[in-house]
């Protein structure tokens, strides 16, 4: 039986829509019902680039890639995935993160202090932010070719990419090995092509909503399905 599987963020698990319980109502879900191959989703809501990574790694490890598309769009790389020692458990920071998130892996003060940490320095560096999520992503494009998995990507963060700021060599380096794996929602991110074409968006979040999801699958649908019979 063909499959699609599905590797990121919020955006792809389609947080906020109504009666979405387990992703069912996310693109690549809807794209997956219209093809009527089957659908799993190992994308977690709120996690960096790293995480996404390791949902690839992951999955991949425990799962044969035969008849298999995998779906993946990758996220900002302001978010940091830190591993927590003594709850063996990772745990996602970025600019919206506060203790309460946290409560179930450290205690409150441990808390404050990740994320001071993280508003302090790490979330202070745009070169550090790029050199963490360039360096996942290349390696898990890596992983994907050399195992011959056939995969969509596609990508949140424009600025990734620039290449006239906070782009050293090493840096500028990655951006060329990564970008050229990337495709894009008509020279937009998924955010952008929904407030283009006008649909309905959560105010705060930035979740995209049914009508956004069902034009994403509309977009996607007959890439996805000439990939699956590659597979």
């Amino acid at each position: 039986m063909k499959k699609i599987v599905s590797f990121g963020d919020s955006f792809i698990w389609g947080t906020e829509i109504p009666g979405n319980r387990d992703g069912e109502l996310a693109w690549p879900a809807l794209v997956a019902n219209n093809l009527k191959v089957d659908y799993t989703t190992c994308s977690v809501p709120g996690c960096g680039n790293e995480n996404i990574a390791q949902q690839i790694y992951s999955y991949f490890t425990n799962n044969s890639h035969e008849d298999v598309l995998a779906v993946i769009n990758w996220t900002w790389a302001l978010r940091w995935d830190f591993y927590i020692v003594n709850s063996e458990s990772w745990v996602t920071l970025g600019p919206t993160c506060v203790p309460v998130k946290l409560e179930n892996h450290v205690s409150i003060t441990e808390a404050d202090r990740l994320i001071s940490l993280y508003k302090d320095y790490a979330g202070n560096s745009t070169v550090w932010d790029r050199w963490r999520s360039l360096q996942a992503m290349y390696a898990a494009q890596s992983f994907l070719q050399q195992r011959g998995i056939v995969n969509v990507q596609t990508y949140m963060d424009k600025t990734l990419f620039v290449k006239d700021w906070h782009a050293p060599g090493y840096i500028a380096t990655l951006q060329d090995l990564v970008i050229k794996h990337l495709e894009s929602w008509d020279g937009m991110n998924f955010l952008e092509w929904c407030k283009h074409n006008g649909h309905e968006i959560t105010k705060d979040t930035w979740h995209p909503l049914t009508s956004a999801h069902q034009d994403a699958a509309e977009f996607w649908g007959e890439r996805y399905n000439k990939l699956l019979k590659e597979t």
